[in-house]
């Protein structure tokens, strides 16, 4: 008795494990999109100060800080590029008070690596703002959206900019200019014979290749020769049989391209464009490639990455040293997946991304002459990979047969056995997907201990045409089918406890939320929407979807113009079959799925006197940009959370 007393007390005397702050997950990354100048002797990280994006530029290797790029006031910096050795060009976004959500009016501005002449590069106004110092404005202002096409990094005076007029014009076209980065000045190199282009530059920086829709909205490609010379019709497809996406100059007359007007799956082909034919170079069984590699020198194609439940690499050029490189990374960070994110133009110098499902991205030096990797930094260093849940790559029978895959984060330290689950369908629905990879959304949730399920429902992207369509006009349906079957397997498998299950989702995946308990009202404890659509007739009326001809063809293909359909498969007219304890989150400044549909919920609910809990983010848009009200919020849903699950 003595000897289990002083065990007891022991035991009791021992500090508990610390539960991980929210704040540690929901905080920032520290740094991200680390990039090397052209010679290497500088580099450019982003980061966030106060709340706001900056670019942050070191000495390569003491490290010595150089300069900040930032904005004043409510502006912040939204992306950047060595456009040469010396000049930085960045683009300007806006934090307005009425929305966290920053805006890009498609501002560019250049400035040099230590902050000397700052130049108004692009955009709707002549300005006198500041990227630290006072900015010139030699450019002219010009309406219209900037884009970067190419930084011709080999060029030490210009860049590439791709020019969309504003307005809401439905076949509004673009315009390349070549643009100074020292004084601002463009000249019109090329224009797009066809809306929404895609521009293809070629080994020598030239544009030589585009595609894009014509006003019927039927896939075109063209090509030309070289600068000044009409543009050539290659071919054209409907955008409902596939379409094709151009990679890289494999020749000079030769193109890669990403094509599904043959096959559900994408296959990487090469096109020759002089004698019209095309080969196929690889297309995998299950996935579409999710990114393609090129060299910064030369901007060749040496590698597709794939992402089959755990991420891979096909070489499409096994002898460039990229690809080399690449192999020798990978036997060297087993268990991680490794990129070449960023290299000097002479290759002898490469930023390395690695990271894994327990380890968020941390980014090394690669010395390709010395064969040696140095350590720069840790995106999120505060995070313990020990502490990390793993991420496992699943897939499963549908009810009708259809093989639907997934990822499963199990919490750290626990087998995958009676756990409590929550479902987490991505958003979209059609493109997005869920990969294998560090989630701190799902970690967090983890930490508290859930198992977290993801779902590549039919309809998701990645998977090939086929799939996605297989989504089209079941958004209440059969998708919400894949969610409750994929649910159930877990369950089935021993995984999951059939009585310790809820679901969260955002946009779509907020729709889901509500959707599938109406359909499965016995499968789940309980069900979060965030900035979900409730209504899908709404969708024709309000949002920034239906601004365009494009966005209410896109309605149409996907969800149907069926009114009794749409009423029926909207939890708005459904809300006597949701059983489950609701809590509802949305953001006032919503463009993408206005306010109104959660109202319409509310309205709904309250008039069967149905119990819910409402969180409204006066400033926030179609997620959740301040830092602040993310810690907030997930804090609500973890409270929420821990009354209807067995935690």
């Amino acid at each position: 008795m003595s000897r289990m007393i002083l065990t007891l007390l022991l035991t009791l005397s021992l500090p508990l494990a610390a539960q991980i702050p929210v704040e540690d997950f929901a905080k920032s990354s520290q740094a991200y999109s680390v990039k090397l100048s052209p010679k290497g002797d500088r580099l450019a990280l982003m980061t966030k100060v106060d709340g706001k994006q900056r670019v942050v530029i070191l000495e390569t290797q003491s490290r010595k800080l150089l300069h900040s790029i930032h904005f004043p006031m409510r502006a912040e910096v939204g992306s950047y590029y060595w456009a040469s050795n010396d000049r930085i060009v960045v683009t300007k976004q806006y934090l307005k008070g009425w929305t966290e959500e920053p805006q890009y009016y498609g501002e560019m501005m250049a400035v040099d690596y230590d902050g000397d002449k700052p130049e108004y590069l692009f955009g709707y106004k002549q300005t006198k703002n500041t990227t630290g110092s006072r900015l010139s404005s030699g450019a002219s202002a010009i309406r219209a959206w900037g884009f970067m096409i190419d930084p011709l990094p080999e060029d030490e005076d210009h860049v590439l900019i791709n020019s969309v007029p504003m307005g809401v014009k439905q076949d509004k076209k673009a315009t390349v200019f070549r643009v100074n980065i020292h004084n601002g000045k463009r000249k019109k190199i090329a224009y797009a014979p066809v809306s929404f282009a895609q521009f293809l530059t070629d080994a020598r920086g030239e544009v030589r290749f585009v595609t894009g829709t014509d006003k019927n909205g039927e896939g075109q490609i063209y090509y030309r020769n070289k600068r000044g010379e009409p543009w050539t019709l290659f071919g054209s497809s409907d955008h409902r049989q596939g379409s094709v996406q151009p990679v890289a100059f494999a020749s000079d007359h030769e193109v890669y391209v990403l094509d599904n007007t043959d096959a559900s799956i994408q296959g990487l082909k090469k096109l020759d464009l002089t004698k019209g034919t095309s080969s196929l170079i690889y297309r995998d069984d299950t996935v579409d490639p999710s990114q393609t590699w090129l060299s910064v020198a030369d901007r060749a194609l040496y590698a597709l990455e794939l992402e089959s439940g755990y991420p891979s690499y096909v070489f499409i050029d096994k002898q460039r040293p990229e690809s080399r490189r690449l192999k020798g990374l990978l036997a060297a960070f087993p268990g991680q997946q490794v990129s070449l994110t960023s290299q000097t133009l002479d290759g002898k110098l490469a930023i390395v991304a690695a990271y894994s499902d327990t380890h968020p991205v941390s980014y090394y030096l690669f010395d390709t002459e010395k064969n040696s990797v140095s350590l720069l930094l840790n995106s999120r260093g505060w995070v313990d990979p020990k502490q990390s849940a793993t991420v496992q790559a699943i897939s499963f029978t549908a009810r009708d047969g259809m093989t639907i895959h997934g990822y499963l984060t199990v919490p750290a330290g626990t087998k995958a056995k009676n756990l409590p689950l929550l479902v987490n369908p991505h958003g979209g629905p059609h493109g997005p997907r869920d990969y294998w990879s560090y989630n701190w959304e799902s970690q967090l949730f983890a930490s508290r201990g859930m198992a977290v399920l993801q779902v590549n429902f039919r309809g998701s992207g990645g998977y090939g045409l086929d799939y996605q369509m297989a989504g089209y006009r079941n958004w209440g349906s059969k998708i919400q089918y894949d969610i409750i079957d994929a649910t159930q397997h877990l369950i089935d498998t021993g995984v999951a406890n059939k009585d310790n299950v809820c679901i969260y989702g955002g946009s779509f995946g907020g729709y889901s939320a509500l959707q599938a308990p109406i359909l499965a009202p016995d499968l789940f404890q309980c069900a979060i929407g965030f900035a979900g659509v409730y209504d899908l007739e709404l969708m024709y009326e309000v949002g920034d979807i239906p601004d365009y001809q494009s966005g209410v063809n896109y309605l149409r293909e996907v969800i149907g113009e069926d009114s009794d359909n749409m009423k029926a498969f909207s939890p708005v007219y459904n809300v006597d079959k949701l059983k489950v304890p609701l809590l509802l989150i949305h953001g006032g400044e919503d463009e993408r799925v206005p306010i109104e549909h959660a109202e319409e919920l509310r309205e709904a609910l309250d008039k069967r006197h149905r119990a819910y809990q409402w969180l409204e983010l006066d400033k926030e848009g179609h997620g959740l940009f301040n830092e602040e009200n993310r810690i907030s919020t997930y804090k609500t849903m973890l409270s929420f959370l821990d009354q209807h699950l067995a935690l």
